[in-house]
C-alpha cells in the first residue's frame, strides 16, 4: 500500500471512530463508571502542588456543565435540611458563551411545597467552568465562594455527574462542603458513589478527608417532577427576597 493509500485509509478510519463517538453522545469520550472516576484537590487546598493526580485534572468537555441538574449527595446541614433541591446554570449572555454564569437554584422545605430559589453570577476562574466564584444579589449581595469541580463524569447506568467542594460564604454562614449532583433526581448508582467518595480520601487532605466520608444522600422524594423545572430569574427573584423565610434576613 502507497503512503497517500495508507494516509487515506487512516483518515476514513478516524473520521468513522468520531462519527460513532459523536452519535453516541458526550458520555463516549470518556469512560463511564467507578472505573472512569478521577477525582482532584481544589487548587486553593494544602497538597494540591505536590499531588501529580490533581495536577493532571482534565477539564469537562465545554457544555458538560449546563444541564438540569439535581443535588443527590452533600456534606453540610444547611443542604440536607432541604428538599428536592434542583440546580439550572446557564449564560448570562447568550451571544458571549465564555462570560459569567446565571447561578440558579430552587427548592422546596420539609411540609412545604412552596419552591423557593437562590440567584447569583458564577464569574469564570477556568474557561472551562470547572473553577468559579459565585456572587449573590439582592439581600445576599457580599455572599461569596468559590466553586471547584472535584470530578465529573457518568455513572454505570450513563448519567452524567459532578462533584464540586464550595468555600465556606462568611455572609451566610455557610460552611465550606462538598455536594455530588446528578441529571436524575434519583441519583448515582451505590458503585460509582462509592468510587468517588474512596477516591476523594485517598487524595489525603484532612478536610476533604473527612467531608468525603460525611457525604449523605439529600431528600429528594419526587414532589417536583410533574413540575416545571426554574430556569430562568426574574428582577424579583435575582433579589432573593423569597431567602428571608429560610435564612431570616
Amino acid at each position: 500500500m502507497g503512503r497517500l493509500s495508507f494516509l487515506v485509509c487512516l483518515a476514513n478510519a478516524f473520521s468513522m471512530v468520531l462519527a460513532v463517538a459523536v452519535a453516541a453522545g458526550e458520555d463516549a469520550l470518556y469512560v463511564c463508571g467507578a472505573k472512569g472516576v478521577s477525582v482532584r484537590l481544589p487548587p486553593d487546598l494544602e497538597g494540591y502542588a505536590s499531588d501529580q493526580q490533581s495536577r493532571a485534572w482534565q477539564p469537562p468537555p465545554r457544555g458538560f456543565y449546563f444541564k438540569p441538574w439535581n443535588m443527590i449527595y452533600a456534606t453540610h446541614a444547611a443542604n440536607l435540611a432541604l428538599r428536592n433541591f434542583q440546580y439550572d446554570p446557564s449564560l448570562v449572555d447568550d451571544s458571549q458563551p465564555n462570560g459569567d454564569i446565571n447561578d440558579l437554584s430552587s427548592f422546596q422545605i420539609p411540609g412545604n411545597d412552596t419552591v423557593f430559589t437562590t440567584y447569583g453570577v458564577d464569574t469564570r476562574l477556568t474557561l472551562s467552568a470547572d473553577r468559579l466564584k459565585f456572587s449573590g444579589t439582592g439581600i445576599i449581595t457580599g455572599a461569596y465562594s468559590t466553586y471547584n469541580l472535584l470530578a465529573w463524569g457518568c455513572d454505570e447506568n450513563r448519567l452524567p455527574y459532578y462533584a464540586n467542594y464550595a468555600t465556606a460564604t462568611e455572609l451566610t454562614g455557610t460552611p465550606a462542603g462538598i455536594d455530588i449532583m446528578s441529571i436524575e433526581d434519583t441519583g448515582m448508582d451505590d458503585k460509582t458513589f462509592a468510587a468517588i467518595r474512596d477516591a476523594l480520601v485517598k487524595l489525603g487532605n484532612a478536610e476533604i478527608t473527612e467531608m468525603a466520608r460525611n457525604l449523605t444522600k439529600t431528600n429528594q422524594d419526587g414532589a417536583r417532577r410533574n413540575l416545571d423545572r426554574i430556569t430562568t430569574c426574574d428582577d424579583y427573584c435575582k433579589t432573593n427576597q423569597n431567602m428571608r423565610e429560610i435564612i431570616g434576613a
